[in-house]
């Protein structure tokens, strides 16, 4: 590199003083901030990992009053949050879950939560219950719940290791029941699966029978995509537009 590239690079601004964040835009310093907090893995739940994902990135949260403001809203908005712990090393009945540990501040930002069913299908987790523990009525943004159900034990395949053909069915009816009627303006449940799973088995039978009973609507999520028709398609198209205008938001300045 010339001795003039060196000299141009290390010399200071115009004015003699460095750039304000502040000074740009919410919409610009949201989006910048999103580049910084939002991880590859969108969904969050209670993983030993977590410390080497996460910390980095929320020590932003102390750079200063107004900036962990920010930061926190872009955070917990541009991510969506599990229910109910999947790892095996939180399955204990003395761990509370990921939302129960967090403050209403944070709670009350997030827009999209996940209840993932299949973990412990034959011995559900003690943890999974749902209560005022978990501050769903905090989630006063949340208007998308995603269900992304692993295995449906009611297949013929789980014959004789099962306990009987409806118990995780029921329990699992039960549970998306729950939750729906603590999330105070929840309006689309969105249904994913792995492909073992029948879209027209027992499991997503009861999944969606509570949902149209709670009159919440049906949306279908990429995994699967089995919204084939026009309008399925057109309606992901629009809570994912939705979700993404979510993330910016109107934040008065902190005093």
């Amino acid at each position: 590199m010339s001795a003039t590239a060196d000299s141009s690079e290390s010399q200071p601004s115009p004015n003699g003083k460095p750039f304000r964040f502040f000074d740009l835009p919410l919409e610009l310093r949201s989006r910048i901030l999103s580049f910084l907090l939002c991880t590859d893995t969108r969904t969050i739940d209670l993983d030993p990992t977590n410390y080497r994902a996460a910390t980095a990135r929320l020590n932003l949260f102390l750079v200063s009053k107004q900036f962990g403001f920010e930061a926190y809203h872009v955070f917990y908005a541009g991510h969506t949050f599990r229910i109910f712990q999947t790892h095996g090393r939180f399955l204990g009945k003395r761990t509370e879950p990921l939302l129960a540990r967090l403050p209403s501040y944070y709670r009350n930002v997030m827009v999209s939560l996940e209840l993932r069913l299949g973990p412990g299908w034959s011995d559900p987790p003690k943890p999974w219950y749902v209560s005022d523990r978990l501050g769903l009525e905090d989630c006063i943004a949340v208007r998308t719940l995603r269900v992304f159900v692993e295995v449906d034990p009611s297949s013929p395949i789980f014959k004789g290791f099962r306990l009987n053909r409806d118990f995780f069915t029921n329990f699992s009816g039960m549970l998306l029941q729950q939750v729906m009627e603590w999330l105070p303006v929840l309006d689309t449940v969105e249904f994913d699966a792995y492909p073992s799973v029948d879209r027209h088995g027992a499991l997503m039978t009861r999944l969606l029978e509570e949902t149209r009973k709670a009159k919440k609507r049906i949306a279908w999520g990429s995994e699967r995509d089995w919204g084939d028709s026009l309008a399925d398609k057109l309606e992901k198209a629009r809570l994912k537009a939705k979700q993404m205008s979510a993330r910016v938001i109107d934040l008065e300045p902190v005093s």
